[in-house]
């Protein structure tokens, strides 16, 4: 056996080990990779890794395996009751929710073994009550997004292969009885949320005209 091959197979003996899988032949690692590719759905709100960036959503880098499963068996089961968490885990197999709870399980740690999500977490609790703020120059204005910008990095997840419902851009039939309500009706939709959309498709930062930008992006493409 060559150094590589000793190597990879004591890394794999050590990752079981950590995981808690029985150290057998019959045992399956997890997919790490699997596990990023299906959590794609999930990036929207929670982040690609693991941290959000919408207030009032949990952080997942470094959550507990065992109960991030759970949590995802609750609500694909019906136990745990929220339209959007409800929609994205119902077409989830047992392997695919091992394979997403280890990857963010397994997203974010740092050299003293502490998750980037818990260190959020602390600093925000123990952030100064007060502080003073110092006059600085007006930060120069962000550059526009474009339209298929925000639609590749917000609404692609869902949008481009209909996960949880959502009406796959270009479907015509899907969409006509969308786009007959009228453009005013699908914007409120897109910024205030629908089913298993998210407020604003999880774009917390963008503005009502960046919305209002993709709605007519995938209205063109769907007409």
């Amino acid at each position: 056996m060559t150094k590589i091959a000793r190597w990879a197979t004591t890394a794999l003996t050590l990752l079981t080990a950590w995981l808690g899988l029985a150290s057998t032949a019959a045992a399956q690692l997890p997919d790490i990779a699997a596990g990023k590719k299906r959590a794609q759905v999930c990036f929207a709100c929670h982040g690609e890794n693991g941290v959000s960036k919408i207030s009032g959503t949990p952080h997942l880098a470094g959550q507990d395996r065992a109960y991030l499963i759970k949590a995802m068996q609750a609500y694909r089961n019906g136990q745990r009751q929220d339209p959007t968490m409800v929609a994205m885990a119902k077409p989830l197999s047992d392997t695919d929710m091992v394979n997403i709870a280890t990857y963010f399980h397994l997203a974010v740690k740092n050299a003293r073994g502490e998750t980037l999500a818990s260190v959020i977490e602390t600093n925000e609790r123990i952030k100064p009550v007060a502080s003073v703020a110092v006059a600085e120059a007006p930060a120069a204005p962000a550059a526009p997004r474009s339209a298929d910008a925000v639609y590749n990095a917000s609404c692609a997840a869902c949008h481009a292969s209909g996960v949880a419902g959502a009406p796959k851009v270009g479907d015509k039939a899907a969409w006509s009885a969308r786009i007959a309500q009228g453009s005013d009706k699908l914007l409120e939709h897109a910024i205030k949320g629908l089913n298993a959309m998210p407020a604003r498709g999880g774009c917390s930062d963008c503005s009502d005209e960046d919305i209002k930008k993709v709605v007519d992006y995938i209205v063109g493409k769907s007409r």
